[in-house]
């Protein structure tokens, strides 16, 4: 068995509040892959503990591509988790 990998994707857009706040910390997604590698659902598995992280996270996540899980050397939809890390550079 394969899980699904993530492709060249965007990151997600650092929320200007959160910068101007100081805002950091790493949303763990629980991601559901298609067959095709596109993401059907998705819902936080772990908090950043601020809000606008957790949505910027969301929001790019949900538009990204992976390469689809394997199973008996069929594709299949799969959770999978993804780590979204905001840190500013100082």
């Amino acid at each position: 068995m394969a899980y699904p990998r993530y492709q060249l994707n965007t990151p997600p857009t650092y929320p200007g509040l959160a910068r101007k706040r100081g805002q950091e910390g790493t949303v763990v997604l629980q991601v559901l892959v298609n067959r095709e590698g596109r993401v059907d659902d998705l819902k936080i598995d772990t908090s950043s503990n601020s809000t606008l992280l957790d949505r910027a996270a969301l929001a790019a996540v949900k538009k990204w591509l992976f390469e689809p899980g394997i199973r008996d050397e069929e594709r299949v939809g799969m959770w999978v988790k993804v780590p979204v890390t905001f840190k500013l550079k100082r």
